[in-house]
C-alpha cells in the first residue's frame, strides 16, 4: 500500500535466531550433557545385572524340568522291565524260539503259515499286554505301540497291527540282542503309518539264568508323552521350555511342532553342552535373531542310557522372547528419559524467565509493527523502560493512529456493501428452504452444489453426505432409482431428449377391454419410485453473472397421494364394468348348468351300475361345485345372503382341491407334500374356501408346468389357523407382487388366464376375517399363506405344528 504516492520500504527479513532462544539453549546445553552421560551409565549397569539374575533363573529351570523328565523316562524303564519279567510273556518267547529252532532244524515238504495279526493279538502274552496298558494310566495315551519279539526279532505278541513281523534290523532289537545293551532308547523318528513323531523304549526278557531270550518294544507318541512335562512350564507371555536332542530337533514345545529341526547351528552346539548352564546368542530357534538368554540342561540318566545306540542325546531349553524379557530395562530406561526430559524442561523454564526479561520489550515492539503492516487494529503500546525502546513505543503510537483515520471511510463502505450481500443471500435461501419441493443444484461438472432441506428429508443426509459429490456416489437408499436420475441429468446436460419410459413402466401386453382408459395429460411428465414414495421430477438451467459454468437445477414432487387418487378411481371404474359382466355371464352359463345337473341327479337315481352310478356321483359333485363358482363370480355384482356358513375342516376342503387340480394338470410328475395338523374348525362357506385353495394350487400346477414339488402345510398358530402352500415354479417379479392381487391382472399369454383366480381368492380370504400374504423368489418358487381365524367354538391354543421358516 503506498501513502501519499510514496512506495513502502520492503519487509525486513527475520532473523533466524533471537537473543532469548540464544539465552535458553546456552542454559540447556550446560544442564543436558551431564545428565545424559549419567542416565546412559546408569542403564547399561542395570541391563547387565538384569541379565545375569535371568540368565542364572533360566538355568535352574532347565535343570529342574530335565531333572522331572529324567525321573519320568527312567520310570518307563523300570516299569518296562518289571513287565518283561512275567511269566507269561517269558514262556510264550521261550515257545516261540523253541518252534523256530525246530522248523529250521526239520526238513518238511509244506512250511506252515505263519499266524496272522490277529492270532498273534489274541494269543496270552497279547493279553498280557493289553492287561499291562490298561492299567498303565499315566502313559496309555501316550502308547502306540506295545510289542514282543523273540531271538530273532519275529513277531510274537502286539496290542496292534502297527509291527513288523520282521524286526530283526530294528535299532533298538540289534542294540540289546546283538550289542548286549541292558536297555535300549530309540531315536525320535516320524512315523507315517501313525502320522506322528515316535520314539521307542526296549527292554530284554531274561530267562531264570539271565539269558536274554526277546525284546519289549513300546513306542510313544513324543508329543503327548513330554506335553505334560513341558507344555505346563509357562512364564510371562512368551516364556517357555522345549524339549530338544543334539542335533537340534525338537521333541516337544508349546509353539514349535514336534520334528521342527532348529536352524541355527551355532545356536543348537551353545545349547548341547555337557553341563548345565545358561548363555547369549543372536538367535532364539524361534525365528528371531536378536539378543537372546537361554538356559539348558542335559538329561543326564537318559543320555547313558542313549549313549548306548550313539543315538543323539536330549535337552531341556529354558527361553523367553527378548522383548518380554529387557522390558523392564526399557521400562526403567523410559521412566530415566522422563525424568531427563522433565529436568530438561524445568532448565529451559528457568532460562525462559531469565531471557525474557531482557527480550520482551523487543518482541513486542515487532509485533506491534508487524500488525499495522497487515492493516490490523491495534492497541496502543504500554512499554516503560525509561529508555530508547520507550521512545520507539511512542513513535509507533503515532504512526498507528494517522493510518487508522485514513482507512476509517473506507471500512465503513465496504461494511455497507458486505451486509447488502448478505441479506440478499439469506433472503433466497430463506425461499428455498420454505419451498416443499426437493431442489437440487448441480454445477458444470455435475456434482451437488446445493440441495434444499426437503432433499435432506427425503433421504436423510446431512450436507456433508452430499455436497460436492456426483449424484450416482451419494450414500442414499434406492441407488438405482437415485443412479437413473443422474443417468438422466447428464442427458439433458448434453441436450439430448428426456426419456419417457422409466423404472415403473411395465412391457406392453394386451390390455383388457374393460379397463377404463385414463386421462394422458400427465403421461408426459417423467416420474420415479423412491421405496413407497413416487415423485416427479424435471431439470432446469440456471445463469449466473458472476459464476463460471453451468448450473443445473434438479425439482422433484411428491405426487404419492395423487397418484394413490388416480389407481382407486381407476380400480372402482374396472369393478364397475366387472359387475356387470360377471352378472351377465354367471346368467347364461347357469342355465346349461341346471339342466346338466338335473340330467345327472336322474342318472344317479336310475342307475343301477355301481361304477356308472359313482362316476354321475362326481360329474354332479363337479356340477354343484362350478355352480358355486359362477355364484362367488356374481358377487362383484351382488352380495348372496340365502346360503348359510358352516363349521368346515380346512384340510378335507384342500383335499378336495387337489383332487379337482390334479386331474386336471395331466401330469403325474408332480411330488405332492402334505403336513396337515390337527386343527379346530373354520366357520365360512365350503365352496367359497374350497375354490381359494382351488385358484392357488391350479396356479402352482400351471407355474411348474406339470413337473415340480408342491409342498402344503396346514397348522394352528396365535388363535389362526395358517395354510401355507409353496411350489418349485420359476417365481413372481417383484414389480408383479402388488398388483397381482388385481382383478384382470395377468401375467399368462393373451388367451390363457382372466386375472380373476386371485383376486376371488383375496376377496374371500377377507370375507372371513383372514389374511393372505405371498412370498417369492425368482428360479426358487412361490408361497402363498392363508390365515384364517377359528370358530368361537373351544379348542386347543396351543400350536399344532411349529410354523417352519419360509422355504421361500
Amino acid at each position: 500500500m503506498n501513502v501519499a504516492g510514496v512506495p513502502l520500504p520492503k519487509k525486513p527479513v527475520r532473523v533466524r535466531s533471537g537473543l532469548k532462544n540464544r539465552l535458553i539453549g546456552m542454559v540447556i546445553g550446560v544442564g543436558t550433557i551431564p545428565l545424559v552421560l549419567a542416565m546412559a551409565w546408569s542403564f547399561f549397569q542395570g541391563n547387565e545385572s538384569l541379565t545375569q539374575v535371568i540368565g542364572a533363573s533360566f538355568k535352574a529351570l532347565a535343570y529342574e524340568t530335565s531333572t522331572k523328565i529324567d525321573l519320568l523316562i527312567k520310570d518307563e524303564f523300570q516299569k518296562m522291565r518289571h513287565w518283561a519279567s512275567h511269566p507269561t510273556l517269558i514262556i510264550n518267547v521261550k515257545e516261540h524260539n523253541r518252534s523256530v529252532t525246530e522248523s529250521e532244524n526239520t526238513l518238511k515238504s509244506i512250511t506252515p503259515l505263519p499266524p496272522t495279526y490277529q492270532e498273534i493279538q489274541e494269543n496270552g502274552a497279547s493279553r498280557v499286554l493289553s492287561n499291562f496298558l490298561r492299567d498303565d494310566l499315566s502313559a496309555v495315551e501316550s502308547t502306540k505301540a506295545l510289542f514282543v519279539t523273540d531271538a530273532s526279532g519275529n513277531l510274537v505278541a502286539t496290542i496292534n497291527d502297527y509291527p513288523e513281523r520282521d524286526n530283526s534290523s530294528r535299532a533298538t532289537w540289534v542294540g540289546v540282542m546283538k550289542k548286549g545293551l541292558p536297555e535300549a532308547f530309540g531315536r525320535l523318528h516320524f512315523d507315517t503309518k501313525l502320522n506322528t513323531y515316535l520314539f521307542e523304549i526296549a527292554v530284554p526278557i531274561r530267562t531264570r539264568d539271565q539269558t536274554r531270550m526277546g525284546v519289549l518294544h513300546r513306542l510313544y507318541s513324543s508329543k503327548r508323552f513330554f506335553s505334560p512335562s513341558i507344555e505346563n512350564i509357562l512364564f510371562g507371555q512368551t516364556g517357555h521350555v522345549m524339549l530338544i536332542n543334539s542335533n537340534g530337533v525338537v521333541l516337544d514345545c508349546p509353539i514349535l511342532p514336534t520334528g521342527h529341526r532348529l536352524s541355527e547351528a551355532d545356536l543348537v552346539k551353545h545349547v548341547t553342552g555337557p553341563e548345565a548352564n545358561w548363555v547369549e546368542t543372536q538367535s532364539d530357534g524361534h525365528g528371531s535373531h536378536r539378543l537372546s538368554i537361554i538356559g539348558f540342561s542335559p538329561l543326564a540318566s537318559t543320555n547313558r542310557i542313549i549313549a548306548g545306540t550313539q543315538g543323539p542325546r536330549l535337552y531341556t531349553f529354558a527361553w523367553q522372547s527378548s522383548e518380554e524379557l529387557f522390558a523392564p530395562t526399557r521400562k526403567l530406561l523410559g521412566w530415566m528419559a522422563a525424568a531427563g526430559f522433565v529436568s530438561i524442561l524445568l532448565i529451559a523454564v528457568m532460562g525462559s524467565l531469565a531471557a525474557n526479561r531482557i527480550v520482551q520489550p523487543i518482541r513486542q515492539l515487532q509485533k506491534t509493527a508487524e500488525s499495522i503492516g497487515r492493516g490490523e487494529s491495534v492497541k496502543p503500546l504500554q512499554i516503560k523502560t525509561g529508555d530508547e525502546i520507550e521512545l520507539l513505543a511512542e513513535e509507533i503510537n503515532i504512526m498507528n493512529a494517522l493510518l487508522r483515520k485514513t482507512f476509517t471511510g473506507l471500512e465503513q463502505q465496504v461494511e455497507e456493501k458486505s451486509r447488502e450481500v448478505i441479506y440478499l443471500r439469506e433472503y433466497t435461501e430463506s425461499i428455498l428452504m420454505s419451498v416443499p419441493e426437493s431442489i437440487l443444484i448441480f454445477d458444470a461438472s455435475l456434482r451437488i452444489e446445493y440441495a434444499n432441506p426437503a432433499f435432506e428429508k427425503i433421504t436423510g443426509l446431512l450436507r456433508q453426505s452430499y455436497f460436492g459429490k456426483l449424484l450416482q456416489e451419494v450414500p442414499v437408499k434406492h441407488h438405482q432409482e437415485w443412479a437413473f436420475l443422474a443417468m438422466e441429468l447428464k442427458s439433458y446436460s448434453t441436450g439430448q431428449p428426456p426419456r419417457l419410459h422409466h423404472l415403473q413402466s411395465e412391457s406392453y401386453r394386451a390390455k383388457d377391454p374393460l379397463a377404463p382408459t385414463t386421462p394422458h395429460t400427465k403421461d408426459w411428465q417423467p416420474t420415479i419410485k423412491l421405496g413407497d414414495l413416487f415423485f416427479a421430477y424435471q431439470f432446469f438451467d440456471m445463469k449466473f453473472k458472476q459464476m463460471e459454468g453451468r448450473r443445473i437445477g434438479l425439482i422433484m414432487k411428491n405426487i404419492t397421494e395423487e397418484k394413490k387418487l388416480l389407481d382407486q378411481l381407476t380400480k372402482a371404474d374396472k369393478l364397475s364394468g366387472l359387475g356387470t359382466l360377471t352378472a351377465g355371464i354367471a346368467h347364461e352359463m347357469n342355465n346349461p348348468l341346471y339342466s346338466i345337473m338335473g340330467y345327472t341327479e336322474a342318472i344317479v337315481d336310475q342307475a343301477t351300475e355301481p361304477k356308472i352310478k359313482a362316476y354321475a356321483q362326481k360329474v354332479l359333485d363337479r356340477s354343484r361345485h362350478m355352480a358355486n363358482v359362477i355364484l362367488n363370480m356374481s358377487g362383484y355384482a351382488r352380495t348372496n345372503e340365502q346360503d348359510s356358513d358352516q363349521t368346515i375342516n380346512i384340510n378335507e376342503r384342500i383335499d378336495a382341491a387337489l383332487d379337482i387340480a390334479l386331474l386336471d394338470s395331466y401330469s403325474d410328475d408332480i411330488a405332492l407334500e402334505k403336513h396337515y395338523g390337527n386343527l379346530p374348525k373354520v366357520t365360512a362357506k365350503p365352496e367359497e374356501l374350497q375354490q381359494v385353495f382351488l385358484n392357488i394350487v391350479r396356479n402352482a400346477v400351471q407355474a411348474m408346468e406339470g413337473k415340480g414339488t408342491l409342498t402344503i402345510k396346514t397348522f394352528q398358530q396365535n388363535g389362526n389357523v395358517t395354510v401355507s402352500i409353496r411350489d418349485t415354479g420359476p417365481g413372481i417379479a417383484e414389480e408383479h407382487l402388488t398388483r397381482i392381487f388385481d382383478p384382470f391382472f395377468t401375467t399368462k399369454e393373451q388367451g390363457s388366464g382372466t386375472g380373476l383366480g386371485l383376486n376371488i381368492v383375496h376377496r374371500v380370504v377377507e370375507k372371513y376375517g383372514g389374511h393372505i400374504d405371498v412370498k417369492s423368489q425368482i428360479g426358487r418358487g412361490t408361497t402363498f399363506i392363508i390365515n384364517l381365524p377359528t370358530s368361537p367354538e373351544p379348542a386347543n391354543t396351543e400350536p399344532t405344528g411349529p410354523p417352519d421358516k419360509d422355504p421361500a
